[in-house]
């Protein structure tokens, strides 16, 4: 790859452009630095000068366009030496999306390297700015980094992998790329563009939305006609609810909601899928369940015009839905910090978090969440919870609760005795704890964080159901029953919904089924030096078909684990976070 330089600062006070007459600067600690090239490898291994010709990124590739930028300095170098890429004003509003669509649907990854100095790709946040424009998030350095073997004259490289969501559309972007340091009286330019190529495909990406807890309220209940009519939901049949301006949800500004689901009293086998109302019913589901069973399974559910859509596949069934929090376009809410893996806060058997003792009837466990597992000790609002019921003596419930309020009519989890089983929850914190309420008999209660919410962290962006893995077909990249072992999922990937990179955590509901063997398994991200988790995030016995909602961190994919016996595993995508 040819190096062309294009701009060097020489002395301590004066920048020489190619072309044109030197800038002069009084400053005696003018920066020395200088923006080299810019090529764009396309076709692969065979570059070009991205100053002559567009960047072409294809709508819907996951690996996206590579283009490298060269930079370099003399000996005595710069500070805080800053490359950016702004797409103007005028080509974001010639697009026909707006700045922060646009933002969501180019995904960019950079990895930057001088000398013996690299950075660990990583995914990129586009800036909205004032005037409409878009400009790429990129971190600053201090260069050069000496190592003359390696890189003649100080040269630096950032190298920039572009990737386009799936678009109807073809749109040419113009930009500018822009170098700044400490001591440069001016910025250091070159005109660049991209060319978006439609590929003729769509895809739902929600507005960025941060969290609002409240507490545990019945949004639905068929078999007391509360928010639907007093019926059980028939065969091959859907219900849509109105969450928007009850339970201390507003009218408007609700991206998505987050649901307790229960299903009781079903006549057959079933599934239920909770999905945006009056859009197209996806193939994935939330609930699976055998005649008479009672289970629940918490549920992000996008909401479209203040509503959402459950269905029923066979047979006729009890729906009841508890509403712990909801979604808010923008920053009124909380943003969410995913742990690199879960850790465990309560467990009743070992004393974890507690006295070793199972929770006996009509009675409340108070778990101090703050300060542990690698939650912050201030500042949390709502903490994400896999909540596991073990050894209960009779039928009951636990319900989840914000530390010394009133305890609501809503319940998490309802089990028989003997039964094992999870559920997610999300939970507002008070005064930095959480409650847990049994109902009847004794049971042993394990609790295991995966997250937190606060002012600090990431956005939530709604999608909407997709399937991202299923071993019975292959989807995902899988196929066969899962042994015991593990494999390792890519989730940031448009045909999921999710862009490929910058994601720190996903909404997934995960469902296992065929189970050769009572077991567990284990979903949690992988990045380097993440320690594998000793939790679990499902418990389930051979042949029983069972979901929960999972909430990972990303990392460099998404790993499901299983214990013993081997196991059909599936995986639905509901929204994914970024750092917004």
């Amino acid at each position: 790859m040819k190096s062309l330089r294009s701009a060097v600062v020489v002395g301590t006070g004066v920048l020489v452009v190619a072309g044109a007459l030197p800038l002069q600067s009084a400053a005696a600690d003018q920066a020395h630095i200088y923006l080299n090239s810019a090529q764009c490898d396309q076709p692969v291994n065979t570059w070009f000068d991205w100053q002559t010709q567009p960047l072409k990124v294809q709508a819907g590739d996951d690996a996206g366009a590579l283009c490298r930028v060269q930079f370099g300095a003399d000996a005595q170098g710069a500070k805080n030496v800053k490359l950016g890429l702004t797409i103007s004003a005028q080509s974001v509003a010639d697009s026909g999306y707006s700045a922060q669509q646009l933002a969501q649907r180019l995904s960019v990854r950079s990895y930057y390297f001088a000398g013996s100095v690299t950075d660990r790709a990583a995914g990129r946040r586009w800036v909205v700015n004032g005037d409409g424009s878009l400009t790429l998030d990129l971190p600053a350095h201090d260069f050069p980094v000496t190592d003359s073997s390696n890189w003649p004259d100080g040269v630096g490289m950032v190298d920039l992998y572009i990737s386009g969501a799936p678009s109807v559309k073809s749109v040419l972007l113009q930009g500018l790329l822009e170098l700044t340091a400490d001591g440069l009286p001016e910025k250091l330019t070159k005109p660049v563009s991209i060319n978006y190529v439609g590929d003729g495909g769509s895809i739902h990406l929600g507005d960025p939305s941060t969290l609002v807890p409240v507490s545990p309220a019945r949004l639905l209940d068929t078999r007391a006609g509360t928010g639907a009519p007093k019926a059980k939901l028939g065969p091959d049949s859907t219900l849509t609810l109105t969450v928007a301006g009850r339970a201390g949800l507003p009218l408007t500004g609700v991206s998505a909601v987050v649901l307790n689901v229960t299903v009781t009293n079903p006549t057959e086998a079933s599934h239920v899928t909770a999905y945006p109302h009056g859009t197209g019913r996806p193939t994935a589901s939330n609930l699976n369940f055998t005649p008479g069973e009672t289970i629940p399974n918490q549920v992000t559910v996008p909401v479209v015009d203040g509503r959402i859509d459950f269905y029923n596949h066979l047979g006729t069934v009890d729906l009841v839905a508890d509403v712990s929090a909801y979604y808010t376009p923008g920053d009124a809410g909380s943003r969410y910090t995913a742990l690199p893996t879960p850790a465990r806060l309560l467990d009743t058997r070992a004393g974890t978090g507690s006295a070793k003792a199972k929770l006996g009837p009509d009675s409340s466990l108070t778990v101090q969440v703050a300060g542990r597992g690698g939650v912050p000790a201030e500042g949390v609002t709502a903490v994400i919870l896999n909540v596991t019921v073990t050894n209960p003596t009779d039928e009951s419930y636990v319900t989840a609760y914000p530390h010394g309020t009133g305890r609501p009519t809503a319940s998490n989890l309802n089990f028989t005795p003997g039964e094992s089983i999870p559920n997610q929850v999300v939970v507002p914190v008070v005064d930095g704890r959480i409650d847990l309420y049994n109902h009847i008999g004794a049971v042993d209660l394990v609790a295991d964080v995966s997250g937190y919410f606060s002012a600090s962290g990431s956005v939530f962006v709604p999608t909407g159901p997709a399937r991202a893995l299923d071993t019975r077909n292959g989807t995902g990249g899988f196929q066969g029953r899962l042994g015991p072992s593990a494999i390792a999922l890519t989730v940031g990937r448009w045909a999921n919904g999710v862009p490929p990179y910058g994601v720190t955590g996903a909404a997934l509901n995960v469902t296992v089924t065929n189970a050769t063997d009572s077991s567990f398994l284990a979903v949690y991200g992988t990045g380097p030096g993440w320690p594998i988790p000793t939790t679990s995030s499902l418990n389930f016995s051979a042949g029983q078909t069972i979901a929960n909602a999972v909430t990972p961190s990303v990392g460099d994919g998404v790993i499901f684990a299983n214990h013993v016996g081997s196991t059909d595993v599936i995986a639905d995508v509901s929204g994914y976070f970024t750092a917004g």
